[in-house]
């Protein structure tokens, strides 16, 4: 690189002020103090057989227990009557993409048609 670019000193710059950042941030008390309450409060749920999530409505995060959130959940499903489908519906569809795109050789090269198809057949979990 020449001495003339102008984003030379914009680099020193830009690099220096992000290892103040860096320094600053690695060497805060109050950043340990916090990472540990954390780890802490992960603890504590997870040994309470609890979970994190976002509320219905609003931005509002609660904590809940896990069983009564999948209790919630499967309420939820069985009153707007859902139904497990007896068959997984895009395995058929999944297998016929793959055909016809093995199929178009003269429009889509060989080695670039396991980039547009998942890699195994999709399962339901």
């Amino acid at each position: 690189m020449s001495s003339n670019n102008p984003q030379c000193p914009i680099r020193i710059i830009a690099a220096k002020k992000m290892k103040q950042l860096h320094n600053t941030y690695h060497h805060d008390p109050t950043h340990k103090r916090q990472s540990h309450i954390l780890k802490q409060i992960k603890h504590k749920i997870t040994s309470n057989n609890a979970m994190i999530i976002r509320a219905n409505k609003g931005k509002t995060t609660v904590i809940i227990y896990t069983y009564d959130y999948n209790d919630k959940v499967h309420t939820f499903l069985s009153e707007n009557n859902f139904h497990i489908v007896p068959k997984y519906p895009t395995i058929k569809d999944h297998k016929l993409t793959h055909c016809t795109l093995q199929q178009c050789d003269k429009i889509i090269d060989k080695k670039q048609v396991k980039y547009l198809v998942q890699k195994s057949n999709p399962t339901r979990t």
